[in-house]
């Protein structure tokens, strides 16, 4: 089941107009200035030790040095939509990491269970999918420690990585996360799949900016990005690029070494 982005954020309760959904949003990778205004992917250039706040990492791309990089997929688990971009990561043998919003958790919990069987990573990407740098930090910590405990319930995983989303996070809000040992993640390849932009627009945008090092942005939400998700692979794989979950490619977010 494919949905738009309206009936999506309908669905979790969300406002529309209020969580400012327009151009920005894809592209406002990482926020971390103390204001609440987000920073463009293109004001940031990719990182790899950091920058970091209290020895946690906030970052945008992996390791330059060899081939690999790391496709994620946010805002699922969606029945009719995951199913499709996991058969085609398995026809490949190929590892990649779901960012699980909680309550898309609950709500279909044997696909984040099949996420975790085949071999993917899940990571946190909150439980409502609000604006983290808009809210009061009681209901940041609520969003993100709900969601850890409905992906440790029904997965018996606990993930270490968190996607804040729309990439807005605020510098002093770096605390919370790191008291729950979460390393915040973002993206340096973004085709804008949630704004249904077209199957070849996608890949287009895809097989044009991934390099060494990308952690490329996708949504398992729309059919769009499942119906071509399999020539995204075949065109990354053609370029001799090596897949990896999110951890593997950073190791720990406490740590300091990077892989």
């Amino acid at each position: 089941m494919s949905v738009s982005r309206a009936q999506f954020l309908k669905s979790l309760g969300a406002s529309v107009t209020g969580l400012a959904i327009g151009s920005g949003i894809a592209s406002a990778a990482q926020a971390l200035a103390g204001s609440t205004t987000s920073i463009s992917a293109a004001t940031i250039p990719p990182v790899v030790a950091g920058p970091e706040v209290n020895n946690v990492h906030f970052i945008g791309s992996g390791p330059s040095a060899g081939n690999r990089i790391a496709i994620t997929f946010d805002d699922g688990p969606t029945p009719g939509v995951t199913e499709v971009v996991l058969d085609e990561l398995k026809k490949r043998n190929l590892r990649s990491t779901f960012f699980m919003i909680g309550k898309r958790v609950t709500e279909a919990p044997e696909l984040a269970q099949r996420v975790l069987a085949e071999g993917h990573e899940v990571c946190n990407h909150t439980f409502n999918h609000l604006k983290l740098n808009t809210l009061p930090d009681q209901q940041v910590d609520w969003e993100i420690q709900k969601t850890q405990d409905t992906i440790c319930e029904v997965t018996n995983q606990v993930p270490t990585w968190l996607r804040p989303p729309y990439g807005a996070f605020r510098k002093n809000q770096i605390g919370i996360p790191q008291s729950k040992e979460l390393g915040v993640v973002f993206w340096s390849v973004d085709p804008r799949d949630w704004s249904q932009p077209g199957e070849s627009a996608i890949v287009e945008t895809i097989l044009t900016h991934t390099k060494p090092g990308s952690i490329i942005l996708c949504h398992d939400l729309h059919k769009q990005t499942a119906n071509c998700v399999g020539q995204i692979l075949d065109g990354l794989l053609e370029r001799k690029f090596e897949f990896v979950s999110i951890s593997s490619f950073l190791n720990h977010p406490n740590q300091k070494q990077l892989a």
